[in-house]
């Protein structure tokens, strides 16, 4: 008769139980305080940019539109804007990021909110913007601000609070006047009366030093937070040549304290609508030579260097005869063309000519003309 093992029975089931107690351990873990739901509210908004404009502060971030588990926002919510006159050293940099949003939300105050109904006219492509007007009221500075912006759903649930953004509001430089456009060709040329300087004994607004441009679409709501140059401008006069012609724009200038990140800029000026047409044809195709090649003529030319090139037309004219015709139009890759129906023994006086893109297009005036004629047959009279 066969002995059972004393040991196989034991260890099977201390085995199971510790199968048991893995599985148990993975599927419900250490038994404790029940842990709290998690609560969804608005993301927080995108860092906030402050640009102080004449009196004014102009306030822009991203809104992302959606809840801290990634959802997209419902209906029914509020953008608020919050404000604090700040004591001094309340700033980003002199205290904790941490102790800056304490005090902010513990003392600041709303000084806007927007709901579905009146935020489409203060965001564009994803981007909130809001002026907050002459914030100093009759003070000539210098002034401390924190600003935050915070997204409220329509149970009450607010976004968490990024750090403040602080900007010094001083009182800013005299505001530009007299701005002018002269169109050339690939140029805009502008020119603008600066203010004039105070005297230096006088409080209040400083000498400006420096210039900034601005250029948006006529149909744009509103100017660009960026210049629409690199650097700011010394003198009271700008070229641009990143247009487009037949293109309606806006353009307005301010005066800037200095290079400093955050200067203090002046109102901008009246905006001037200038609408560019290229009125400016290519000029005339160089280096023009025919020659006689086997049973045709053949016309060359430098090749024009425009950006708006879009070809050069070729005109002919017969020996004896007052008037040059048409006879080919080429793109703006061909330097030469090949005239089949130049008939053997006739001279042609060629001359060649370049136009752009433009509708109608521009023309350039005709080169000079240059003659050849193919060899009359042998035997013929010439």
């Amino acid at each position: 008769m066969m002995r059972r093992s004393p040991t196989r029975g034991p260890a099977f089931r201390i085995g199971g139980l510790a199968l048991a107690v893995a599985l148990a351990a993975a599927g419900c873990g250490k038994k404790g305080p029940p842990l709290p739901p998690v609560r969804v509210v608005p993301a927080a908004t995108g860092p906030l940019a402050l640009h102080q404009i004449g009196r004014d502060v102009l306030l822009a971030a991203n809104l992302p539109g959606l809840q801290s588990d990634g959802t997209a926002m419902a209906s029914g919510g509020t953008v608020r804007v919050l404000r604090l006159e700040a004591p001094e050293g309340l700033k980003p940099g002199a205290v904790s990021d941490r102790y800056l949003v304490q005090q902010f939300e513990r003392q600041s105050h709303e000084v806007a909110s927007f709901d579905d109904a009146a935020l489409p006219a203060h965001v564009e492509h994803g981007r909130f913007y809001y002026v907050d007007a002459n914030p100093a009221g009759e003070a000539m500075g210098p002034k401390r601000y924190l600003y935050g912006i915070q997204v409220q759903d329509a149970k009450g649930a607010r976004s968490p609070l990024r750090a403040p953004s602080y900007v010094e509001w001083n009182a800013p430089p005299g505001t530009p006047t007299d701005l002018k456009a002269e169109v050339a060709e690939g140029e805009v040329r502008l020119s603008w009366t600066p203010a004039p300087v105070p005297p230096s004994t006088a409080k209040g607004a400083p000498a400006a030093k420096k210039f900034a441009v601005f250029r948006r679409e006529a149909a744009a709501p509103r100017e660009p937070e960026a210049p629409v140059h690199p650097g700011l401008i010394d003198e009271p006069t700008y070229v641009d040549r990143t247009f487009r012609y037949d293109t309606d724009y806006l353009y307005t200038v301010r005066a800037v304290v200095s290079e400093a990140p955050g200067s203090t800029e002046s109102a901008s000026s009246e905006p001037l609508a200038v609408r560019p047409h290229d009125s400016f044809p290519p000029v005339v195709p160089q280096g023009v030579a025919v020659a006689a090649e086997g049973d045709a003529i053949k016309v060359y030319w430098f090749p024009n260097t425009e950006p708006d090139l879009a070809g050069y037309r070729v005109y002919r004219r017969q020996e004896g005869k007052p008037d040059a015709a048409r006879v080919a139009e080429v793109s703006a890759s061909e330097t030469s063309w090949v005239d089949p129906e130049a008939a053997p023994g006739v001279r042609y006086h060629y001359s060649v000519s370049a136009f752009d893109a433009t509708t109608p297009a521009n023309e350039s005036p005709r080169s000079e003309e240059h003659s050849e004629r193919r060899p009359a047959p042998q035997g013929s009279r010439p």
